[in-house]
C-alpha cells in the first residue's frame, strides 16, 4: 500500500523536473485539452449524421445516439458551464512560475 504522502512528493519532483526542463505547464495545455474535449461530441454527432445519410436508413439504435449526442452537446455548452470551465482555466495560468496562480496572488494584494 502506498502512503499518500509519497504519491504527493513524487507528483511534487515530476513537476519540478518539468519546470527545470524548461516546459512552464500552464493554462495552455487544460485549454486545449477543454477545446478537444468540447469538440468531440460535436464531431461523433456530424459522423453519425453522415453515417446515417450514406446508408439512407436511421435505425432506432443510431437515432438514440444522435438524440444522445446532441442532449450532451446542449448541456455542454450551456452559458453557466461555459463561465465555469473559463473561471477555473484562469486558475491555471503561473506566468512567474512561483506555484501560486496569478488569479489568487492578485487578490492577496488587494
Amino acid at each position: 500500500m502506498l502512503n499518500k504522502t509519497v504519491l504527493i512528493n513524487k507528483a511534487k519532483d515530476v513537476l519540478q523536473n518539468i519546470r527545470l526542463a524548461n516546459i512552464h505547464p500552464t493554462g495552455v495545455i487544460a485549454t486545449r485539452l477543454l477545446v478537444l474535449v468540447m469538440l468531440v461530441p460535436i464531431l461523433l454527432v456530424v459522423i453519425e449524421y453522415m453515417l446515417a445519410f450514406m446508408k439512407g436508413h436511421v435505425s432506432d439504435d443510431l437515432g438514440k445516439l444522435i438524440n444522445v449526442g446532441i442532449n450532451i452537446i446542449d448541456h455542454i455548452f450551456i452559458p453557466s458551464v461555459l463561465t465555469a470551465l473559463v473561471g477555473f482555466l484562469a486558475l491555471w495560468v503561473d506566468k512567474d512560475n512561483d506555484g501560486i496562480p496569478d488569479q489568487l496572488e492578485r487578490e492577496e494584494k488587494k
